[in-house]
């Protein structure tokens, strides 16, 4: 689970546009374990949510759980044509839905 982890601090970096001092760390340094950093992240920011679907930058769109690159370039993609109106229609499902919809709004 550590090796995990710190892949996926490495793609919070490079890929998401995450800075160091915005990774969370547990109060012992390390990271925790038993969460995602991005969702940790998320948790410890409630000011930055909700994103809005359809206006929102790629960066505030990367930083939503459950968006990764591919995703946020499909909705970059979709609402250029149109207005996103629901989730599902972009082939987003699961778990992985229910933390996107929790962080953004259809406006």
């Amino acid at each position: 689970m550590r090796e995990h982890r710190l892949y996926q601090v490495d793609f919070l970096m490079r890929r998401y546009g995450f800075e160091y001092g915005e990774i969370p760390l547990g109060s012992n340094g390390n990271l925790q374990l038993d969460k995602d950093p991005k969702e940790m992240w998320a948790e410890r920011h409630p000011e930055f949510f909700p994103v809005r679907i359809n206006t929102a930058e790629r960066e505030a769109l990367l930083r939503v759980p459950g968006i990764g690159p591919d995703t946020a370039s499909v909705i970059l993609k979709e609402r250029a044509g149109h207005k996103i109106s629901r989730l599902e229609h972009l082939g987003i499902k699961g778990k992985r839905l229910e933390k996107i919809k929790n962080h953004v709004i259809m406006d």
